[in-house]
């Protein structure tokens, strides 16, 4: 896996406008729906991101084919290779991978306790509450994992209670044996996760 962090103040309009006007139609229909310009930017800015990447491995990203699955997971048809793709608030996340990839940012803010029960086993659960310091810190950590976790599926999160994830000496597992998981530690106050198939 190989992934960058962009931030969302460091491009200006005119870098913006440019890429956009290169992306597939669809590409822009879909950023057009978002009812915010902060998240339609964020958008952008994740794709410069694959580009960037996918660079290094001398892939063009325009001459790539993009499609969405039933779940609107978007997966490229003319290449081995995956991606991911995640935003939250001033930073955008961007992986690739030649396996399935799934990432997922999240700023760390207040929340309602409730949301363990919706979104925790129980043995989460006792991760979470076992440090009364950490436990909205804990809960955007297991959400992160699990939504990068179900982003790699390319599925939604009604089975959120099946995948559990274990942290311990700043390591990650999951009970999906096939799965290689982890936290990217690079931005305070922002969990970064990743799920990756196969070990």
């Amino acid at each position: 896996m190989e992934y960058v962090i962009n931030e969302s103040n460091k491009f200006n309009d005119k870098q913006l406008t440019y890429f956009y006007e290169k992306l597939p139609t669809y590409k822009k229909d879909k950023i057009k729906k978002y009812k915010s310009y902060k998240a339609k930017i964020n958008s952008i800015i994740g794709e410069i991101g694959l580009e960037d990447l996918l660079l290094r491995h001398n892939i063009s990203y325009h001459d790539l084919k993009f499609y969405t699955n039933y779940y609107g997971k978007p997966y490229i048809g003319n290449n081995n290779i995956y991606f991911s793709i995640s935003h939250s608030y001033d930073y955008i996340v961007t992986a690739i991978s030649k396996k399935e990839i799934g990432v997922d940012i999240e700023r760390i803010r207040n929340t309602s306790l409730n949301v363990i029960n919706k979104i925790a086993t129980e043995k989460e659960k006792e991760y979470i509450l076992m440090d009364k310091r950490k436990i909205i810190e804990r809960i955007f950590t297991i959400y992160t994992l699990k939504e990068a976790y179900f982003k790699m599926e390319g599925k939604d999160l009604k089975d959120i209670l099946n995948v559990e994830f274990k942290i311990q000496n700043d390591k990650v597992y999951c009970n999906d044996k096939n799965v290689k998981a982890g936290l990217i530690k690079e931005i305070n106050g922002y969990i970064i996760a990743y799920c990756e198939k196969g070990k």
